[in-house]
């Protein structure tokens, strides 16, 4: 099977757009960044993948007539926050099958004109009927975290000054200046003990990859470029009343599958972009993939291990919490930033002798069970 490639990757700035900077608008501007990088023009592609959640009906053909590609297969899919991350997957099986030799892959959202509050699960949700939204979900899980482990509610919140950090250094991201700790810890209560820092904010922008064969790298005349290693995909399962609400098996298993499709190991990542929508949700995650001891996460974060400089950076766009999460294009940013870390264009932000980069989302809930859909992706140099 041929492997998959990413020859290139482009993005707008993640924050804020008035009501004229549409959907399509977004997207078009990370595709053709992407194109530009990889130097693609547009009788080179030969599908379009999409990825979003609010975009409406047929978002990719819509979005894919304006960049002069209409009449190609162009597919939509929807997993909530990892919906950029399956289309990204759904790209790589049909590359790796020998059906297409270069394809674009693009997440977009447009949020800010159609999402009120925060993003909720289907009203029909036996949990969201009930009011166990995303938001208190985390909350519990702070305040069980922190009961079972010892964490303190300064190590939870060194997640948000760290990734703030970071994204000073992002010139895609939605917000580009450092907080304190004390800020984090002073900001409006959200779902006790998180806060309005703690949160992952609403936000509208787009990210795109150009996806390769080898045979497609050489038409392009590439010489080299990151190679994504394996794409786990999995669906939450039915929760026992003996689980723990930190207990991550669905984590386990993503990870479990990643590991086998690639051949690589936690000791082998060398940095990980993570679904952070909140900041209880890093450490949980990275201790459910096996990179983190389990109750050692909080302590992580706040000697700096996971900084940039540290033993395994996290978020260096500075994640979900400050680079934003358009839900539908934050898959496909994690593995931008990935690209341009494993090909030396991070800037001040780049992690040094990096070799594998490990991507994770979650999105949505399904009550009764530990999530909706988790994926994981590895890109190696």
């Amino acid at each position: 099977m041929s492997e998959t490639f990413i020859a290139g990757a482009g993005m707008v700035r993640f924050g804020k757009y008035p009501v004229d900077v549409t959907f399509e608008k977004l997207a078009v501007g990370a595709a053709r960044a992407a194109m530009a990088d990889s130097y693609v023009i547009p009788a080179d592609i030969e599908a379009v993948y999409m990825g979003h959640v609010f975009g409406g009906p047929v978002a990719g053909q819509r979005v894919a007539v304006q960049l002069g590609l209409g009449g190609l297969p162009v597919s939509n899919h929807e997993n909530y926050c990892a919906s950029g991350a399956t289309a990204i997957r759904e790209a790589w099986i049909a590359i790796k099958a020998g059906i297409h030799d270069i394809v674009l892959v693009i997440g977009a959202e447009k949020m800010t004109d159609r999402v009120a509050g925060g993003v909720m699960p289907d009203p029909t949700d036996l949990d969201a009927i009930n009011g166990l939204v995303m938001a208190a979900n985390h909350g519990m899980s702070a305040r069980r975290y922190m009961y079972d482990h010892g964490a303190t509610r300064e190590q939870i919140a060194a997640v948000a000054v760290k990734n703030h950090a970071h994204s000073v250094h992002n010139p895609f991201a939605q917000y580009q200046r450092p907080v304190s700790l004390s800020e984090v810890l002073e900001a409006r209560i959200i779902t006790e003990p998180l806060g309005l820092l703690d949160c992952s904010p609403i936000s509208d922008g787009a990210a795109a990859v150009v996806l390769c064969s080898k045979a497609g790298l050489a038409k392009l005349k590439i010489r080299s470029a990151p190679r994504i290693a394996g794409c786990a995909l999995i669906s939450g399962s039915v929760v026992s009343t003996a689980a723990g609400l930190n207990d991550e098996d669905v984590s386990r298993r993503a990870a479990e599958q990643a590991w086998n499709i690639s051949g690589f190991g936690p000791k082998d990542v060398d940095l990980v972009e993570m679904h952070d929508c909140f900041t209880i949700a890093e450490i949980v995650r990275l201790e459910g993939l096996g990179l983190i001891p389990v109750g050692e996460g909080g302590i992580w974060t706040e000697n700096g291990s996971t900084s940039l400089g540290g033993k395994m950076p996290v978020n260096t766009s500075g994640g979900l919490l400050s680079r934003g999460h358009p839900v539908g294009a934050t898959g496909v940013a994690q593995i931008c930033e990935l690209t341009w870390q494993l090909t030396d264009r991070a800037g001040a932000r780049q992690v040094e002798d990096a070799h594998l980069g490990l991507a994770y989302c979650k999105g949505g809930t399904v009550s009764g069970t530990d999530g909706g859909s988790v994926t994981v992706l590895m890109v190696e140099r």
